[in-house]
């Protein structure tokens, strides 16, 4: 039955992975104890998403054999993808353990850490996986990683340059060089790369993602913006929070000695979420820009335009007429830009989940408090004064789930 292994990876290089996990149950009625058989299953599981099964069938197998390294790299991976980086690196260690000499369980653990801020560590497993493979792309990626955010960029872009003369096809190489060079400052040549990359593997999300990014750079307001993103992109999640709350005293200390100063800081901290699907508003009309947004890009800079329409014309409509559900609406509007332009900020489903279901709570909220307006003509009404609190504790529990997954 070996032929149908053959087959199955066959299959699954085709991308035709539910027909390779057909295959592959045939085999394993047969063989079920096959461990060959059980890995390209996990990995079948893994590329369709269904990662309870992949566990399932992972855990089974280090039960028939503990001490097959592949399986605890699968396990990594698994962690690594739900941000349970601590379990990712006890996984990947196993593997490493068990088979020393793999230069891609090093590129793995290196990753880990990159996600955990811990570049000095990241920069030596990376270094080791190339000592086992000097010409390991994945391992000259991250090492480059590690080396740019430990401040020794030169370093880092030869890496990079190394790498493409390797395989001057490599998409994620591409890729990679393009978010250093937007983070240097060269959104430019930047762009250049993300073209690229997207050219040889045109579903490639982080070439995306930075195509997007080096389009709006083109603004002044947003290279600000993205300088202030990397910037607590390195810090470590306690440090951010430090940022935050820093911030946020200061602009209380602002508003007793100098209000405008107040009113600038909080402009400032409001921006940081608006300017991404506001940019992307624009971008839209840009012939090409509009293809380089996701379908949830666009679908958050849409609400954005109309909320901040509905806010303006409601606001205007208001000091011409004095009617007071107008000045709700506007208030409403304006508010609710904020958890709306943060809707799929999240990197989880759990994290989305969270976000959708405060969002439309709060929604829900500014309804009825527009509706309570129009019965006793205060716009200051317990739903609204409810749902203004409820958008600011929104703001501090997004942070604090987007600076765990960080």
């Amino acid at each position: 039955m070996a032929f149908l292994i053959q087959r199955a990876h066959l299959l699954l290089q085709q991308g035709r992975v539910q027909d390779a996990v057909t295959t592959l149950r045939q085999h394993l009625s047969t063989y079920a104890n096959d461990i060959d058989g059980l890995y390209l299953l996990a990995i079948c599981y893994l590329e369709l998403d269904n990662v309870e099964e992949a566990e399932n069938i992972i855990s089974n197998a280090i039960g028939m054999a503990p001490a097959d390294d592949r399986f605890y790299y699968l396990r990594s991976r698994i962690a690594f993808n739900k941000s349970q980086y601590n379990a990712a690196i006890t996984a990947i260690s196993e593997a490493v353990a068990i088979d020393p000499n793999v230069a891609g369980y090093f590129g793995m653990w290196s990753q880990i850490l990159i996600l955990k801020r811990d570049y000095k560590e990241a920069l030596e497993k990376a270094e080791e996986g190339l000592a086992l493979d000097p010409e390991n792309e994945t391992c000259l990626n991250l090492r480059s990683t590690a080396l740019f955010n430990l401040g020794k960029k030169e370093e880092a872009f030869s890496d990079l340059h190394i790498a493409l003369e390797h395989n001057p096809e490599n998409a994620y190489t591409h890729a990679n060089l393009g978010w250093k060079l937007l983070e240097n400052g060269d959104h430019k040549k930047a762009l250049e790369h993300f073209r690229e990359a997207l050219k040889i593997d045109p579903n490639q999300q982080w070439a995306k993602s930075g195509m997007v990014q080096a389009m709006q750079a083109r603004y002044w307001l947003f290279r600000m913006f993205l300088k202030y993103q990397f910037f607590m992109g390195r810090l470590s999640s306690g440090m951010q929070w430090g940022v935050i709350i820093g911030l946020f005293i200061i602009t209380r200390v602002a508003s007793t000695l100098f209000f405008p100063l107040a009113v600038l800081l909080a402009i400032v901290a409001v921006s940081t979420w608006l300017i991404g699907p506001v940019s992307n508003l624009f971008l839209r009309l840009n012939p090409y820009g509009r293809y380089a947004l996701t379908k949830e890009q666009t679908q958050v800079s849409s609400l954005v335009g109309v909320l901040m329409a509905v806010a303006i014309i409601a606001g205007f409509s208001f000091w011409l007429t004095a009617f007071t559900p107008l000045l709700a609406l506007a208030i409403a509007s304006a508010v609710m830009l904020l958890p709306v332009s943060s809707l799929y900020s999240s990197g989880t489903p759990k994290g989305r989940r969270i976000f959708l279901i405060y969002t439309l709570t709060l929604s829900a909220l500014s309804v009825a408090g527009i509706t309570w307006t129009f019965f006793d003509n205060d716009p200051f009404n317990i739903c609204m004064t409810v749902m203004v609190i409820g958008v600011f504790i929104y703001q501090l529990m997004a942070n604090f789930v987007l600076t765990r997954e960080r």
